[in-house]
């Protein structure tokens, strides 16, 4: 089964006012021309036959059915030839095919509406014959040939400019919609950090400070208990709730610490490191740090990861694995960039599930595209090593 032709170039938007202009400018030419027309009487059927030609253009333009738009075609052509033999004008009245040629140009496939032409040329070349001898018409018909061919022409590069013009607005409208999108879904994305790292501050906020602060709890209690019966052992417990006070407090700083902005602004990557070793060491740990490979640029984001991966080491070593040495090493490599931190302590429980700054870590990395490994040394202690791609 054959598809059927869409005529895509026909503007529902279209003014008709340049055919009522044509159309009214042949009328006053030829009546002007031939006076006698109103005094013959041969006026009514040439009024007629331009009223029927007025209103088949106007079905061919603008009806919303394609059969419309093909009848009223057909019929303007037919009633511009009769048009012809009604006038003894040889150059005005056959101008309004000019009409119908373009507007079988915007209705017809290409060469149909070529084929269109042609004929109508043709009909043209006969209805001049009606008033004259042939060899003139034969002139009259090629010369409106040749009007049809830039007529075409003309038409054919106004439709590709319109449809380039169409084409240019569906794409803004298309980038409009999409920019739309990206703006909700960059808001989605910052709502969701934000939800996730509240989540994670209370995590944190219920792992440490809640435990120091039972804990505290609980050696108050145990002075309140002894402060009349064992004086002493009501010293050690209130000396041990000041211990555990003070390390709450700094723990407490150190997460409002790792809220403030980085402080890796124009400063290479291993020094900052090296300031977070010199501040970890005065909680009495041995740490050493070596760096393979020459520093190179990172991403902000890549830098901004491997430094909080080494803060949160440091942090998870004092808090959890009872270790006195690390060992902090940083790769540069030419597809990767890697952070190995290893500490002598515990290490941790078979099974044991991450805590919740390891597991921010994890997703921190995961967004880059990156690796996170941390479990149990094979000669002691807890690794947790980072690796990130290098931007190609």
């Amino acid at each position: 089964m054959i598809k059927p032709y869409k005529p895509v170039h026909l503007d529902p938007n279209s003014s008709p006012i340049p055919i009522y202009v044509t159309i009214g400018a042949t009328v006053i030419g030829v009546l002007l021309g031939e006076p006698q027309l109103l005094t013959d009487g041969g006026w009514l059927p040439f009024l007629i036959a331009i009223a029927a030609f007025t209103i088949c253009s106007l079905l061919a333009g603008c009806a919303t059915q394609m059969r419309w738009h093909y009848a009223g075609l057909v019929g303007a052509a037919i009633t511009s030839l009769i048009l012809i033999p009604l006038t003894n004008n040889f150059f005005l009245a056959p101008i309004i095919t000019f009409i119908t040629v373009s507007q079988a140009q915007s209705i017809l496939p290409p060469r149909m509406a070529n084929l269109f032409g042609g004929v109508l040329a043709v009909g043209v070349t006969f209805a001049l014959a009606i008033q004259g001898a042939w060899l003139t018409a034969l002139q009259g018909g090629i010369g409106y040939a040749a009007g049809y061919v830039f007529i075409v022409i003309f038409t054919r590069i106004a439709i590709r400019e319109r449809e380039a013009r169409e084409e240019l607005q569906t794409l803004y409208q298309q980038l409009e919609r999409t920019k739309d999108e990206l703006t909700e879904y960059s808001t989605q994305v910052a709502k969701l950090a934000t939800l996730r790292e509240r989540n994670r501050l209370a995590r944190d906020v219920h792992d440490s400070l809640g435990h120091y602060l039972t804990v505290i709890n609980v050696q108050l209690e145990v002075v309140n208990k002894l402060i009349d019966s064992d004086l002493d052992r009501a010293k050690e417990a209130a000396t041990r709730a000041k211990q555990l006070a003070s390390e709450g407090l700094a723990e407490v700083r150190r997460s409002v610490a790792a809220l403030r902005p980085t402080p890796l602004d124009e400063r290479p990557l291993p020094d900052v490191i090296r300031q977070l070793i010199d501040d970890a060491r005065q909680d009495g740990l041995v740490i050493t740090f070596e760096q393979h490979g020459n520093s190179k640029p990172l991403s902000p984001e890549s830098e901004i990861i491997l430094y909080r991966a080494a803060q949160e080491a440091l942090t998870n070593t004092r808090k959890h694995a009872r270790a006195n040495l690390v060992n902090i090493t940083l790769a540069y490599d030419r597809r990767a960039t890697s952070l190995s931190v290893r500490d002598n302590g515990v290490g941790r429980a078979n099974n044991a599930p991450d805590h919740v700054g390891l597991m921010g870590l994890r997703e921190r990395v995961e967004s880059l595209n990156g690796s996170v490994s941390a479990e149990n040394h094979s000669e002691g202690g807890f690794v947790v090593e980072v690796t990130l791609p290098n931007e190609q």
